[in-house]
């Protein structure tokens, strides 16, 4: 064992610092009393500002996988801003968040005794937790409520859960000023969102709010002489907005509700679309979130993640970061027409009447819009970006269709070849429409695993290899897509498990599948997705 001095009283010591791996201690208690003076040297990254991207956080030494990186709580959290359109149209459906601790309800029962609004319990603790319903409520009294309290449409109106966060942010000016402070020196992009559908959209919440609940404001603080808010004019809010669509993460809970919040020094986090870092929330614990190296990093790494999908085809997530985020993605992957030699937005060439080719059309450039054009690898035809919209869009209508209808084997082997002359066979649709077969096959009740025949077994393991290449390409290290990762795994040990039975394959290639699908979900478990994955792997290594 390697030993040194301790840094605390120089005695000698073996202890070594798990984050830094550069200092010893001869105790505990000596690390614990040393740890402010230490703390700066432990950090494994710098605040860095870069000329073209801003700020960013760079790794000041080399970081293992799996190390904690940042730990901190939120300035903020609430529900999402924007609009849950779910049971939109059933005018008679109600379906709101709890305004103490977000869990859908489904009636008026409860409410909080101050501001009315719907709870889950009139016991719920987020009521008057200082970090939630606390720092809203006395705005949210000031409220007329809805127009008709015995209307469903009327309720739904006015208990908008959209306009809470931009509310509770408002008011932290006067319960938490730092906090006000840190949160407006945010990015906003106010000037890139000033035509986008995100400011109109932010444009009929502000009118909202101040119809309902900043005019009652003005007259109090009129009657009273008391000003109760500083800032709370539309240029105000509509910066909050561009802030909390800039820089908040969505949290889901382990109901699968999302909710959103900021954090002060992950919102420096970078993106990018081949991501080195994974990040987790501890809703038992004020949903502070824990940053940490999704692989090895390097000095002099910036650290990032993905605010996009990694699953989604290049000129999808650039229409998404852009939309939404206000810049372009220049990253490895967005640069290379192959997508990382996985060929996911690749169509295959048709050639002329006269001439068939069997090139494959790829992106010039892609991360352009105007200047990027499809050209074959074989051939001189070349396709524009807007035909190659247009059909890839068509075809991803088809697709979302066919899937929304709980599909056989046999309609999704259709629609596959259907589709397998016009894209590369590792097109984002067709990963798709695999990923669904894969599952199907021995499993549905048209093909289970008592009636599946040889040849449907091998072609299963064949489609589970290839998607394997696809998002071991994409993610690696298993930081963004684990839990699609983790059932191709699965779905491979299960089928491997059943060769092994019609006496095709060994019984240890399936328990290796199985035993690579379990390591992948562990880190998932916070998810209810991923523990019921979990304990599927679980059930069928048992079985083994």
């Amino acid at each position: 064992m390697s030993s040194g001095n301790c840094k605390s009283c120089n005695k000698s010591a073996n202890l070594l610092c798990i984050n830094c791996k550069e200092v010893y201690y001869c105790s505990r208690e000596c690390q614990k009393s040393d740890w402010k003076n230490h703390k700066q040297q432990c950090k494994s990254y710098e605040i860095y500002k870069d000329e073209k991207i801003g700020r960013l956080l760079r790794a000041t030494r080399e970081i293992k996988a799996g190390s904690l990186i940042i730990s901190e709580a939120p300035v903020i959290i609430g529900p999402k801003w924007t609009s849950d359109e779910d049971d939109e149209e059933d005018e008679n459906f109600f379906k709101f968040s709890c305004v103490g601790c977000f869990e859908v309800i489904s009636n008026l029962r409860h409410k909080c005794d101050v501001c009315m609004w719907p709870c889950c319990s009139p016991d719920c603790p987020g009521l008057t937790n200082a970090e939630l319903h606390d720092i809203e409520c006395q705005l949210l009294k000031m409220g007329k409520g809805p127009e008709n309290r015995t209307n469903v449409k009327s309720i739904k109106k006015y208990f908008r859960t959209d306009i809470l966060i931009a509310l509770k942010i408002l008011l932290l000016q006067r319960k938490n000023p730092k906090r006000f402070k840190a949160i407006m020196e945010m990015e906003s992009n106010e000037k890139k969102r000033m035509m986008t559908l995100n400011y109109k959209e932010a444009e009929e919440r502000i009118m909202f709010i101040e119809e309902n609940f900043l005019k009652p404001l003005q007259k109090f603080e009129e009657k009273s002489g008391k000003e109760i808010l500083q800032l709370k004019d539309k240029k105000t809010l509509h910066k909050i907005y561009g802030i909390v669509e800039s820089n908040a993460m969505y949290i889901s809970l382990k109901t699968g509700i999302e909710i959103c919040g900021l954090y002060p020094t992950g919102v420096i986090m970078e993106h990018s679309c081949v991501p080195n870092i994974r990040y987790e929330f501890d809703m038992k614990n004020g949903f502070k979130i824990s940053i940490k190296a999704g692989r090895d990093i390097k000095k002099g790494e910036h650290l990032a993640t993905s605010y996009s999908n990694i699953l989604w085809p290049t000129s999808v997530r650039q229409q998404h970061l852009k939309d939404n985020k206000y810049f372009i993605c220049t990253c490895e992957r967005c640069k290379d027409p192959t997508e990382l030699g996985t060929n996911f937005s690749t169509l295959r060439c048709i050639g002329t009447d006269n001439n068939p080719c069997n090139g494959f059309q790829l992106p010039t450039n892609p991360t352009s819009e105007q200047e990027n054009e499809f050209a074959c690898n074989k051939c001189v035809i070349k396709v524009s970006n807007e035909h190659v919209n247009l059909i890839t869009s068509k075809m991803n209508e088809e697709v979302d269709n066919i899937l929304a209808m709980n599909p056989s084997p046999l309609i999704i082997e259709e629609l596959i070849e259907k589709l397998n002359p016009f894209l590369h066979p590792n097109h984002y649709l067709l990963f798709n429409l695999k990923h669904t077969l894969i599952q199907l096959y021995g499993n549905h009740k048209d093909s289970s695993y008592a009636t599946i025949t040889t040849e449907a077994l091998k072609k299963k393991l064949s489609m589970c290899n290839d998607l394997l290449k696809i998002v071991l390409s994409l993610d690696p290290c298993h930081i963004r897509i684990a839990f699609y990762t983790c059932i191709i795994y699965y779905e491979k040990g299960m089928c491997l498990n059943e060769m092994h039975k019609r006496n095709i394959s060994g019984i240890e290639d399936a328990k290796t599948s199985l035993e690579e699908a379990r390591r992948i979900i562990m880190n998932e478990q916070d998810s209810p997705e991923g523990r019921m994955v979990l304990q599927k792997v679980e059930n069928a290594l048992i079985k083994l």
